[in-house]
């Protein structure tokens, strides 16, 4: 199998200096007041041609710095990286962009960049701008872009090129859902072109679903390297027996103390139940019953205040009742320990039919959530016809025409 990337021997490390006046000092007088760190150790790997390569491991791993020395960003402290073929790198979608110019001004000056020739930029005009999918914003200046319109214009410029390699880094963590299909989709034709890919991603579902191969990378070291399936599966292992190291540390006084590793170790739900109004497990109610919900939550660290809110979907799963997140009637005892919520929901104006109900608990400014119930079904029974739909409406009518009417 031919080789697209061949890596030897990389190692990359860096001067750290506490203030840039001692950077500035040993500039001009060659001294030596830095620290220096080691980002990369001696790396040897070999990307064969037409494989989707997941780079794996923690922040602060190296994954970042070995993707910037195969695209040329900068270089090997020693080593040597040897690329076969036209590379493109999405370390940085919006990187190369002049603020103050167009969208259409900004994607002839990054492909120039990228060593596309003028020519070449406007029979491939059409189709970047249909990528990005930005509309009339294309003739506005970048800086009135969010950052998800800039990172589509910058994924549509970089896969423009038709590259042999392509590198990407994180670039499934910005934008919306639609551009990430939209990423994914790109990169699965590329794929299906026998181009080689590295792809730097947090989504081990993604990288399961979409990678051959995996690289194991883990302060600066290569750990592993191989078959996706058997790469990630150690992977796993290894960050379940870290998350198992950080759940407790030395505390005072020889003791213990909780930290914090996943919004579980905040608070938790549990025994999260549907129930008529005596606390009887139930999913089947009338009209006008009390609809209650009862669970237990667990509080395990100090939180400043804990609220809880729930949704009513119809059986299309479409929101018919959300509950006001901002609605601080709803907080509940967050002291440390167990506690227990009995939520009473009235029935009076449902019409018959199959309902779901969500909820969940959320601390502070809503920085966590866990959710309780998840889409949990329940069906409402009349004893007479009310109508249709899924909410009953009050009415009333007069039939002689003359109360409730003035004429113009």
């Amino acid at each position: 199998m031919q080789t697209a990337i061949s890596v030897r021997g990389v190692t990359k490390a860096y001067k750290l200096y506490s203030t840039p006046l001692l950077r500035m000092w040993d500039v001009f007088t060659g001294g030596r007041h830095y620290r220096e760190f080691t980002a990369l150790k001696d790396i040897t790997a070999d990307f064969p041609k037409g494989e989707v390569i997941a780079i794996l491991g923690k922040n602060g791993s190296g994954k970042s710095t070995l993707l910037r020395i195969i695209a040329g960003v900068t270089s090997p402290t020693r080593g040597e990286v040897s690329v076969q073929g036209r590379i493109s790198a999405m370390l940085e979608l919006t990187s190369g962009f002049d603020m103050d110019l167009t969208g259409i001004e900004n994607i002839y000056l990054k492909a120039l960049t990228m060593g596309i020739p003028r020519k070449e930029i406007r029979k491939r005009l059409e189709s970047i701008v249909a990528f990005a999918d930005i509309g009339e914003h294309i003739n506005e200046p970048v800086r009135t872009y969010s950052s998800g319109m800039r990172a589509r214009l910058g994924f549509a410029i970089s896969v423009s090129v038709d590259p042999d390699i392509l590198v990407i880094d994180e670039v499934l963590a910005v934008g919306d859902d639609i551009f990430r299909l939209k990423c994914i989709e790109r990169m699965r034709q590329f794929r299906l072109q026998g181009k080689t890919i590295l792809f730097v991603s947090h989504s081990l579902f993604t990288v399961k679903a979409f990678c051959t191969k995996a690289m194991w990378l883990n302060q600066g070291e290569l750990v592993d390297y191989g078959d996706i399936g058997e790469v990630v599966a150690r992977y796993e292992n290894f960050l379940r027996e870290e998350k198992a190291k950080l759940k407790e540390v030395p505390g005072a006084g020889g003791g213990k103390q909780p930290v914090v590793v996943s919004k579980r170790d905040l608070f938790d739900v549990k025994d999260a139940r549907l129930c008529d109004s005596q606390g009887k497990k139930c999913s089947v109610f009338n009209v006008g019953d009390e609809l209650c919900v009862h669970f237990k939550y667990i509080v395990k660290t100090n939180i400043r205040r804990l609220l809880f809110g729930f949704t009513v979907f119809d059986a299309e799963k479409r929101v018919i009742f959300a509950s006001d997140k901002r609605d601080e009637s709803k907080a509940l005892d967050a002291a440390i320990g167990e506690h227990s919520l009995f939520i009473r929901i009235k029935t009076d104006n449902m019409l018959e039919g199959r309902y779901y109900l969500s909820g969940e608990l959320w601390d502070n400014d809503s920085a966590i959530s866990v959710g309780f119930l998840n889409k949990r079904s329940f069906e409402i029974k009349q004893n007479a016809y009310r109508g249709s739909g899924v909410a009953f409406v009050e009415h009333s009518f007069v039939n002689d025409g003359r109360d409730g009417y003035q004429k113009d």
